[in-house]
């Protein structure tokens, strides 16, 4: 009997191993209401603001040398390779003891103009050191110059926030992850070990809009910085608000590199505190070994759908995405970065008639790993099939950053249509989910593309539901 039960553990480990590394999104549900118009998803790995892997651009400023900045070709040749996140990186190491010359204020305000032109968003770091070893101390400079610093940086934060997705905490340590630090104590325990840090993010958080996020290397950071425990975790009714709790997200620079992803998590809380949190704040960062036991593909795709990542770095660590790729994994792994909006089918309710009612009714389905995190507004859009030059927009009072990453949802809607539709025309009926903010939301773009053939317009950033004829 024993020898049968082992073979058959056997025959079952074979079986597993023999079965592709690549779950499947959650299971399809039965269709939950007659459609009018069913859509084919799109599989292919596309452009999507505030999403996917980022292509590093580190920068460093060691005196009045200024590095070569991103052009808006160089910066629009990633968005062409299939990106529309970049890493910025600056490592301002010359200027540990004095403030930034106004030279590097300027190049930081051409890197991110170049940005709009080119049709991406970075994720901002802030660091003194690119190395820990002990020659290569100091590792940060005083609170009191970071402070001047993080100060001069306020307009530049303030003026291009519209292309900034996320700014990392930065500033403490060598290389701006919080822990080989000269100036705010390497193992913080205490309200009064984290005050220099605390001093940091009100500066921090003061000085980058209420609208963009702050993200911190470790929980533990967070709760620190805060004084509140892992139980503390934000909820829906407190998420995407102005508070620091709701501000503060998240970033792991050693994702799936051992047990506790070195040092990111102390215990289970700090897992299940991410877990939650991630839902409302983003979460990103990178690799940085290559364990198989915690970078398979099966434990990869856990803590991806269980910490909702967003971003990840295409250029390290480069071992694990290799046992991605051997595993046949990667290329779902980076097509379900952050958001992927699927539509399924769609119904409608009412004439098409100047003035009238149409009711919308969606099903749709979220098969990425996340939701969307900054805020964006969702609008109903009707234009002419014949003079698009005739165009009306209906606002919705939906926040699309509900539909979470792995759910599936029915949402209606009923719209109020303009007065003027003209009878006997054809008008496209779409939606639009611009950027919020006002020099970026007419551009297509930075507007969000669902994943379905043949709906979404790239000149106009339109996702085409229907074509319907005015009464």
């Amino acid at each position: 009997m024993k020898a049968l039960r082992i073979l058959f553990l056997l025959l079952l480990l074979a079986f597993a191993c023999g079965k592709p590394d690549v779950p499947p999104v959650p299971d399809e549900e039965s269709t939950p209401f007659p459609y009018d118009v069913t859509y084919q998803e799109d599989e292919s790995n596309f452009c999507n603001p505030e999403r996917g892997l980022y292509t590093p651009a580190i920068k460093y400023f060691r005196g009045d040398n200024l590095p070569v900045a991103s052009s808006a070709l160089a910066l629009g040749g990633i968005r062409h390779s299939g990106r529309t996140l970049i890493y910025s990186e600056f490592y301002i190491i010359g200027f540990l003891d004095r403030d930034l010359s106004e030279e590097v204020l300027d190049f930081l305000r051409a890197h991110f103009a170049n940005h709009r032109e080119a049709g991406v968003k970075s994720v901002v770091r802030f660091a003194y050191s690119d190395n820990h070893a002990e020659s290569a101390r100091p590792w940060d400079t005083t609170l009191e110059q970071t402070l001047r610093h993080v100060a001069q940086l306020k307009p530049i934060f303030q003026e291009y926030a519209d292309v900034i997705y996320v700014v990392q905490y930065g500033f403490v340590g060598a290389y701006g992850e919080g822990y080989y630090t000269d100036n705010y104590g390497m193992n913080p325990k205490t309200p009064e070990d984290y005050a220099s840090r605390r001093a940091l993010m009100e500066a921090l958080l003061d000085a980058v809009p209420s609208n963009r996020q702050i993200a911190v290397r470790y929980p533990q950071s967070k709760c620190g910085i805060l004084g509140i425990t892992t139980k503390d975790t934000i909820t829906a009714k407190t998420a995407f608000g102005s508070t620091p709790q709701a501000r503060i997200a998240a970033f792991n620079d050693c994702f799936v590199s051992d047990y506790n992803d070195v040092g990111t998590y102390t215990n289970s809380a700090d897992r299940e505190m991410w877990g939650t949190e991630t839902n409302y704040v983003s979460m990103g960062g990178e690799t940085c070994r290559a364990p198989q036991a915690y970078c398979n593909c099966v434990s990869t795709y856990e803590n991806l759908e269980r910490f909702h990542w967003t971003y990840l770095n295409a250029a390290f660590n480069t071992e694990t995405h290799s046992v991605w790729k051997k595993s046949g994994c990667y290329n779902d792994i980076i097509k379900r970065l952050g958001y992927r909006l699927v539509l399924k089918g769609a119904a409608f309710e009412g004439a098409l008639t100047s003035g009238g009612k149409l009711k919308v009714k969606l099903h749709l389905k979220n098969v990425g790993f996340a939701s969307l995190i900054n805020r964006r507004p969702m609008q109903w859009v009707l234009v002419n099939a014949d003079t698009p030059t005739e165009k009306y927009v209906i606002p919705s009072p939906k926040d699309p950053r509900e539909w979470k990453g792995g759910h599936e949802y029915v949402y209606e809607e009923t719209l109020t249509l303009p007065s003027g539709l003209k009878p006997g025309a054809k008008y496209k009926l779409a939606l639009e989910l611009p950027d919020d903010a006002a020099t970026l939301k007419d551009n297509p773009l930075f507007s969000v593309r669902f994943a379905n053939l043949d709906m979404f317009e790239e000149k106009t950033g339109l996702n085409v539901l229907t074509t319907l004829t005015a009464e």
